[in-house]
C-alpha cells in the first residue's frame, strides 16, 4: 500500500511515499518538471492549444469537445487524438519531461468522449482502416500509447476514467491494451463529495477484477480556487479510502492545490481517532495498511 501526493504546486508534503506534480494540467500551461517528483501531463486536454488552433479541437455530431458544450460537460478543450502536429509535439514534450523527473503520469491520453472524433481527417483515417468505428478508435489510442512507451524510460502510469464498463465505447480505451505499456494504472475518482462511499468501492472492485497491472486511486481533497464548503469532508475521505482499500487497490493519491491543503487534511485526519478506530473494523490487511499510514501522520504533522 502506497500513498502519494498529487499537487498543482511543486511541493512535497511529508507523509507520502511519492509525489506527483501536475506539470501540464488541462489548461495547457507547461510548468518546470522537478527532478524529485513524478510529472503528470494531460495529453489531449489542452485549452491553451485549443484557443491557438480551434480547428484542432475534437469534433462530433454533438459538437466540439470544449467548455460550454453540455453534451459532454467538459471544463476544458480536448484536441483531436489524431492531430499529427500535436501528437508529435506531445511525444517530444513527454520525452523531455521524463528526462527531468521521476517518471510520467498521463491522463487524457485518448479520445474526448463517445462520438469523437468526426473531423475530416478522422473520417478519412477510419474509412481507410477497414476496421469498425470502435476498433479503429481503439487502435489509434493504443498505437499512440505504444509510441509514448518508447520515449518514456522511467515509470509510465496511465490514468483512466472511473468507468470499468464502457471506456472502449467512450474513449477508445481497452484496459488489456494499456496493460502492455503501463507500469501502473491510476483510476481517477475525483469528486467533491464522497458521501456515498459504496459507489466508489463498487467501482474499485470492478477495476480490481479486470485490470492486469497494479492500480492506484486518486481522491479529490482541495483544488485551486475551492472553498471549504465545496470540497469533501475529512470523514468522507477517510471512509472512502478504507472502503476502496478493501477492494484491493494498491495505493491512493490525494489531490490538492499544494502542500498547505494536504497538511490541513492530515491534521484533521489524525484528529479523527474515533472514526479511524471504527474504520479498522471495515476489513483486513489492506484497510489496516491504509489506516496505519494515516496514523503515521501523527509523527510529522503538528
Amino acid at each position: 500500500m502506497k500513498f502519494g501526493s498529487f499537487t498543482f504546486q511543486p511541493q512535497k508534503p511529508m507523509g507520502f511515499d511519492f509525489h506527483v506534480f501536475r506539470v501540464k494540467p488541462e489548461t495547457g500551461l507547461r510548468l518546470k518538471p522537478m527532478q524529485d517528483m513524478h510529472s503528470n501531463i494531460a495529453v489531449f486536454a489542452d485549452t491553451h492549444t485549443g484557443k491557438e488552433h480551434p480547428d484542432w479541437i475534437s469534433q462530433s455530431p454533438l459538437g466540439l469537445a470544449k467548455f460550454g458544450n453540455n453534451n459532454f460537460n467538459l471544463y476544458w478543450s480536448v484536441i483531436c487524438a489524431t492531430q499529427p502536429e500535436y501528437r508529435e509535439d506531445q511525444l517530444k514534450y513527454i520525452a523531455d519531461v521524463d528526462r527531468q523527473s521521476q517518471g510520467i503520469w498521463l491522463n487524457s491520453q485518448y479520445f474526448a468522449e463517445h462520438g469523437h472524433c468526426t473531423c475530416p481527417r478522422c473520417q478519412k483515417l477510419y474509412k481507410k482502416s477497414g476496421l469498425s468505428w470502435l476498433e479503429w478508435r481503439r487502435k489509434e489510442v493504443t498505437d499512440y500509447i505504444a509510441q509514448i512507451r518508447d520515449v518514456v524510460k522511467k515509470d509510465l502510469v496511465l490514468s483512466i476514467q472511473p468507468d470499468p464498463v464502457s471506456s472502449l465505447e467512450r474513449y477508445g480505451v481497452n484496459f488489456d491494451d494499456f496493460a502492455k505499456y503501463a507500469d501502473v494504472f491510476n483510476v481517477v475518482m475525483f469528486s467533491k463529495n464522497y458521501a456515498t462511499p459504496w459507489y466508489w468501492e463498487m467501482l474499485a472492485r470492478g477495476f480490481k477484477k479486470i485490470l492486469k497491472k497494479p492500480f492506484y486511486i486518486s481522491l479529490y481533497v482541495y483544488g485551486p480556487g475551492d472553498a471549504p464548503q465545496d470540497v469533501p469532508t475529512t470523514q468522507e475521505l477517510l471512509t472512502v479510502t478504507a472502503r476502496c482499500a478493501r477492494s484491493g487497490a494498491d495505493g491512493f493519491l490525494y489531490l490538492t492545490d499544494g502542500e498547505k491543503e494536504i497538511v490541513d487534511f492530515q491534521k484533521e485526519a489524525i484528529e479523527k481517532r474515533e472514526l479511524r478506530e471504527k474504520l479498522r473494523t471495515y476489513g483486513g490487511k489492506e484497510v489496516q495498511e491504509a489506516l496505519d499510514k494515516i496514523a503515521e501522520w501523527e509523527k510529522i504533522v503538528k
